[in-house]
């Protein structure tokens, strides 16, 4: 619904219609929208951080190239976000002012964080820059993808189809990590008399259906 109409429009009627329930049912949980998003909020942080380490646990990765790690992070944030658009605006746009929302995105960062860099501690070819710079790469990322829910994919004039826009964020943070090229990077340089065909990674897939 947030997805259809946007947070701004959606109202108590619209999602107490769409549960199939009274309005005066609906006020029996929910003081009103805003506490319908605080609950959006919390459920999502805790499924996001869930995924998070099923997807880091300790031994998984051991001995795997450090980029291949990063790209899953990188890809998998822009994932989540694409795919809950509407959800993470309303967070973003209705819920800057909330200090519930705010320290609930916060907490989903800062828990990426930990688990990546613990992650990194494991795999070959490891950035030797510290907790904060791997911070800073996804910090990037985010915002790339909060940018592209919020404003759209053309600002600069460039439109990028998302697997574009995740293969050339990839790119970047890998690059300023000083990690080698990625596998699509790689293919997608090589010369052979002719330009190889960019064959895309096989990466874990995102940890939310798209609901």
């Amino acid at each position: 619904m947030l997805t259809e109409k946007g947070f701004a429009r959606t109202t108590v009627q619209d999602v107490a219609e769409r549960a199939g329930l009274e309005a005066d049912r609906f006020y029996a949980h929910f003081e009103g929208m805003g506490a319908v998003l605080r609950a959006l909020n919390e459920a999502f942080v805790e499924r996001l951080n869930a995924a998070t380490d099923a997807s880091t646990q300790l031994g998984i990765w051991k001995g795997a190239p450090a980029r291949d790690v990063v790209e899953v992070a990188v890809r998998t944030v822009l994932d989540v976000v694409l795919d809950h658009a509407g959800l993470v605006r309303a967070f973003l746009v209705h819920g800057a002012t909330d200090p519930q929302i705010v320290n609930g995105l916060k907490a989903i960062g800062k828990h990426l964080v930990a688990r990546v860099v613990a992650v990194l501690g494991e795999t070959s070819g490891a950035p030797l820059r510290g907790t904060r710079v791997v911070a800073y790469a996804l910090d990037v990322a985010v915002a790339l993808a909060h940018h592209h829910v919020l404003v759209g994919d053309d600002w600069a004039g460039v439109t990028l189809t998302r697997a574009e826009l995740a293969e050339e964020t990839s790119r970047m943070i890998t690059a300023y990590l000083g990690l080698e090229p990625t596998l699509a990077i790689r293919e997608a340089s090589m010369v052979d008399g002719a330009t190889a065909p960019v064959r895309a990674a096989v990466l874990h897939p995102s940890p939310f259906d798209d609901d």
